[in-house]
């Protein structure tokens, strides 16, 4: 009989989808205050260039950046600048795709490397 190995399950992550990026702007109530989220062309496609709008964000955040990774799949971390644009922020991203149906991801706001507990979680069918 050979031995058996520990196996590493990876921690699979809830997606908590309130509002559909897909068909309109999300408003999340956040410590920071109201923030809005938008993608840009709809529905959202994978591998495709892809511009998020920010709203409600303070207007000082020094290196404001965007992280984006899956909660049902290992497809790495997508990072992003934000810019930005009068009162807003933007990022041009190209979201991962892979074989999954449905692909749910979460895409959190920071300032440098530090997460501003601002996040949404949306998704992407295949």
């Amino acid at each position: 009989m050979g031995k058996d190995y520990p196996t590493s399950t990876p921690q699979v992550k809830e997606a908590s989808i309130s509002c559909d990026l897909n068909v309109e702007d999300c408003d999340i109530d956040t410590k920071l205050g109201n923030v809005t989220f938008s993608f840009y062309p709809r529905p959202l496609v994978g591998m495709a260039p892809t511009t998020l709008k920010i709203s409600g964000l303070p207007q000082n955040i020094k290196d404001p950046n965007v992280r984006i990774y899956g909660l049902n799949m290992q497809m790495g971390v997508i990072s992003a600048p934000l810019v930005k644009q009068g009162s807003s922020y933007s990022a041009n991203i190209v979201i991962s795709l892979c074989v999954v149906s449905r692909m749910e991801y979460r895409l959190e706001v920071l300032s440098g490397d530090k997460p501003l507990d601002v996040s949404i979680d949306f998704y992407i069918k295949s």
